[in-house]
C-alpha cells in the first residue's frame, strides 16, 4: 500500500476569529465561523470547505473515470448541500446528510447506464467521502445526464 501526506497551514490574522489557511503551499483562503462570513466578504467557513472538498473529490474521481472509459466530459457542475444539526441538550453540531447533485454533459453516443455506473464508482472511490463511512453523516449523490 502506498501513502501520501497532505498539509494545510492555519494562521491567525489581525481580526479575531478570522484565520488564513494555506493549502498545498500555494493557495490561501480566509476562514471564519459561519455567522461571520456574511460580514466579512471574501471569507469562507470550515463548513463550506468541508462540503467543497467532498464535492470536488467526487467530481474529480468521476472525471477521471469518464476519461479512462474514453467518454468525453463536456461539462460538469455540482451543487453540494449539507444538513447541519445542533443538539440543543449537548450543544454538539454536525452534518447529518450531505447531498451532491451533479449534472454532466457527455456526447450523444455515450451510454447513460455506463455514465451512471462510472458515477457510482466515483462515489465509492472518493477518498474524502470514504472518510464518512461509519460516521453519523449520510452521503447522497444524484446524477443528471445530458447529451450534446
Amino acid at each position: 500500500m502506498s501513502s501520501s501526506t497532505f498539509t494545510a497551514h492555519l494562521t491567525s490574522t489581525d481580526v479575531s476569529k478570522i484565520h488564513t489557511i494555506t493549502l498545498g503551499g500555494y493557495q490561501t483562503a480566509a476562514v471564519c465561523p459561519p455567522p461571520m462570513a456574511k460580514e466579512n466578504p471574501g471569507t469562507t467557513s470550515p463548513h463550506q470547505l468541508f462540503l467543497a472538498s467532498i464535492g470536488a473529490c467526487v467530481n474529480l474521481v468521476f472525471e477521471i473515470a469518464l476519461e479512462k472509459a474514453r467518454i468525453e466530459c463536456m461539462d460538469i457542475h455540482s451543487e453540494i448541500t449539507g444538513d447541519y444539526e445542533t443538539d440543543e441538550e449537548t450543544g454538539q453540531s454536525r452534518f447529518s446528510i450531505i447531498s451532491i447533485d451533479t449534472k454532466v454533459t457527455v456526447p450523444k453516443n455515450a451510454s447513460d447506464s455506463k455514465v451512471e455506473r462510472l458515477f457510482e464508482i466515483a462515489h465509492e472511490n472518493c477518498p474524502i467521502g470514504n472518510c464518512l463511512i461509519g460516521s453519523c453523516v449520510k452521503l447522497v449523490t444524484n446524477l443528471t445526464i445530458s447529451h450534446r
